[in-house]
């Protein structure tokens, strides 16, 4: 109890002293699960309940991500508007892969430098109130896809590193084939059932009542996911990743749920798992080799994504835009910690490479959203508000805080 006393205290002044300081509060989370973890004060250790309610935060943060991804706007959108943002995607991956090749970069670095998160550009665009304009819809396009590409590379690098090369592969390969022609199928079947009874459905997401149907009932779809990924040999970030894109899919209404699922999310459990990352995080790992390391893959991930989205952004953006685009395309924070934790979790990353991951983590999440509000800036309406600034802030402090 003291220690879920210390983490939920953290969960308060954390946030509210990073806001002070200009940095996303999950980075202030995660410095100020260092201080309280073994290394500092030793008020909080890795292990029993607190281990516990940061697992479910981890799992609560990918359904979340996955329920982020608007499918309404890549259907308004059209093939030929997500045409820039494919390309743009790829085009990190493949950056990353060359860089890998050519540097000799472990998979687990080649990852983290492709890697394409959706939380933190929603969240510096919502204050920013830049979401709506045509620079936060190719942000937002690009990130939605690079994500979801992400986790799929996440999860076949998590089967690779368990089975290793031949039929053993294959088979783990086939197994998850079967869950994705499954989860196909029931998110078919759900979609079917959600058009017949149209009313029942929406009634239960938007429901206020003290039992909160449509918050249990997509906690209950997540982890259903995640029981079933988990039976098909698949890493467990998936099922909830997959479990949120389902619910975001078949719910064309989804903001009430998505507010109410946020809110417990955010209120709790993944500021433990960010505190917890801070509390594992060893800094004395961090010699002048982790360090430059760590330096060589935060200019790579810049190189990556600035490149695509140059080329390929679309030809209405100034070139001060498509800078923009990259720097906050290039701030991960989420998956880079996802990377770590599952690569710890398997035995492929190291102390020491865990500790430079979480730099890397720490420093695109302070550095590029701060390039990217002033360039993104009108240099016209300087020393004016964005327009819907306000409002936008409001909106997305919820989701701010965690990434």
């Amino acid at each position: 109890m003291i220690e879920l006393l210390v983490l939920v205290a953290v969960s308060v002044l954390a946030p509210l002293l990073a806001a002070r300081l200009r940095i996303p509060g999950a980075v202030g989370m995660i410095l100020a699960g260092v201080a309280v973890g073994p290394l500092a004060l030793g008020l909080v250790h890795d292990g029993g309940s607190a281990a516990f309610t940061a697992e479910l935060g981890f799992l609560i943060l990918m359904f979340i991500a996955g329920l982020e991804i608007d499918f309404e706007d890549l259907r308004i959108a059209g093939l030929r508007a997500l045409v820039s943002p494919l390309l743009t995607a790829l085009g990190a991956i493949a950056g990353a892969v060359g860089a890998g090749l050519v540097l000799h970069l472990s998979v687990a670095q080649t990852l983290v430098v492709s890697a394409t998160s959706l939380g933190m550009p929603i969240a510096v665009m919502q204050e920013s109130g830049t979401l709506k304009t045509p620079l936060g819809k190719h942000v937002l396009l690009t990130a939605s896809i690079g994500e979801f590409l992400s986790i799929l590379a996440i999860t076949g690098w998590q089967i690779s590193s368990r089975v290793g090369p031949g039929l053993a592969l294959v088979r783990e390969v086939a197994q998850v084939l079967v869950a994705f022609f499954l989860a196909g199928m029931a998110i078919r079947w759900a979609r079917a059932l959600v058009w017949w009874y149209p009313r029942f459905f929406q009634r239960a997401a938007d429901d206020h009542a003290s039992a909160e149907i449509g918050v249990r009932t997509g906690l209950l779809i997540m982890f259903a996911f995640v029981v079933f990924m988990k039976l098909f040999g698949v890493e467990a970030i998936l099922g909830a990743f997959i479990a949120g894109a389902l619910v975001g899919f078949v719910l064309r209404d989804k903001v009430a749920l998505e507010h109410k699922v946020a809110a417990l999310g955010h209120g709790l459990f993944i500021p433990v798992f960010f505190t917890m990352v801070g509390i594992r995080f060893d800094p004395r790992a961090l010699d002048g080799a982790a360090i430059r390391t760590a330096a060589m893959l935060i200019g790579i991930t810049f190189a990556v994504k600035l490149v695509p989205t140059l080329l390929f952004a679309p030809r209405a953006l100034s070139f001060r835009k498509r800078l923009a685009a990259g720097a906050l395309l290039s701030a991960p924070l989420t998956l880079v910690v996802a990377i770590g934790t599952v690569g710890h979790e398997i035995g492929v990353v190291d102390t020491r490479s865990l500790a430079s991951f979480v730099l890397v983590a720490l420093v695109l999440s302070v550095v590029f959203p701060a390039v990217y509000r002033v360039l993104a800036r009108d240099p016209s309406a300087r020393g004016q508000a964005p327009n819907g600034g306000e409002l936008a802030s409001a909106k997305g402090t919820a989701r701010a805080s965690s990434h």
